[in-house]
């Protein structure tokens, strides 16, 4: 057998990354072998009898990094999620999260669901069997048209889930609140409530949502001012006067349920949402139990609790402002069949 030639065989391999576009820090070291593998003299040769190894050895250090960053796209997935292209100085890794990326840029794709992301900076994303669930940082997606009797692509965030058809849009993603942007095309944000917000071309939705129709919550204006007056004689009373607590506010309630419903304490926030109900007037009531039926029908799935509650809601709430909201979770409940 032939003796091989190693050093027409590194110059050959380093011709070829050239071309393929070989990773600048593995070109480095490809090229720090062939200086060291250059005509020695004779007593160099002895002196060093394993450099021809450890050439050899750098050659395929350099293949194996040229093949994960530069192979074809669909040789390569992480987290389930194929790379369709990935810049030479990507730098990607899996763990308990998700696919974290620290540093480069990638276009991921979810091949069953159509959707296409591109980090802007770092970002940690994961698969998950509902939908692509950003964890954190920002991304532009691109979901390919789906017909019209297919389900929709779904984008996971904090807030809710973005509901998509065919569109692109940029999602920001902070942990406990985030943006999304609608570039083309046509999305909905649900939130975890089951609220359905559509969202138009230009148009910018942060989360956690506050619903459009909530009336906003002024002041009372105070008495006018009056000319001070003598002090009154002190009254001593003979037992201290009962103090009132005073009721949380419906905004004050809305924000402690969105930090139960954070951590999947539904029961909880169930009872929460049914005592905070009874110190409640009847004109701020509604939207309190609009939430607590949405929770028994979209987190507790309790058909039997959330279809007696809707009908309670709606004899008290007669056309009220969530009607249409009310008749869709009844819908979806069969709720008319379990009545009879």
């Amino acid at each position: 057998m032939a003796p091989r030639d190693l050093r027409a065989e590194l110059r050959r391999e380093d011709s070829l990354r050239r071309e393929q576009g070989m990773p600048p820090a593995v070109r480095a070291r490809v090229g720090a072998r062939l200086r060291d593998a250059r005509e020695p003299g004779p007593t160099a040769w002895h002196r060093r009898p394993v450099s021809w190894g450890l050439a050899a050895s750098a050659v395929a250090v350099a293949v194996a990094l040229t093949v994960f960053f530069m192979g074809t796209p669909s040789a390569r997935s992480l987290g389930g999620l194929e790379v369709a292209q990935a810049s030479a100085d990507l730098l990607v890794r899996e763990d308990s999260e998700g696919v974290v990326i620290q540093g480069g840029e990638a276009s991921l794709l979810d091949a069953s669901r159509g959707i296409t992301l591109r980090n802007q900076g770092a970002l940690v994303v994961r698969r998950e069997s509902t939908g692509v669930r950003l964890v954190r940082g920002r991304a532009e997606f691109s979901v390919n048209h789906r017909p019209s009797d297919a389900l929709s692509a779904v984008v996971l965030v904090s807030g809710g889930a973005i509901e998509v058809m065919g569109t692109r849009f940029t999602v920001e993603e902070r942990g406990e609140g985030g943006t999304v942007t609608l570039h083309e095309g046509a999305i909905a944000f649900r939130r975890l409530g089951g609220e359905v917000v559509p969202v138009k071309p230009g148009q910018t939705l942060a989360w956690p949502v506050v619903a459009p129709d909530e009336p906003a919550h002024l002041p009372e204006p105070g008495p006018p001012p009056t000319l001070a007056t003598p002090p009154a004689p002190k009254v001593i009373p003979s037992r201290a006067p009962a103090t009132s607590v005073r009721a949380p506010s419906v905004d004050e309630v809305l924000r402690e349920l969105e930090v139960l419903r954070g951590r999947h304490e539904f029961e909880q926030a169930a009872r929460y949402l049914e005592e905070s109900m009874r110190k409640q007037p009847v004109a701020t009531r509604e939207r309190l139990s609009f939430e607590l039926g949405s929770l028994l029908t979209y987190q507790l799935k309790d058909a039997h609790r959330a279809c007696a509650h809707w009908a309670r809601h709606e004899e008290q709430f007669r056309r009220g402002r969530y009607a249409e909201a009310v008749q869709r979770a009844r819908g979806a409940l069969s709720c008319e069949g379990r009545e009879r």
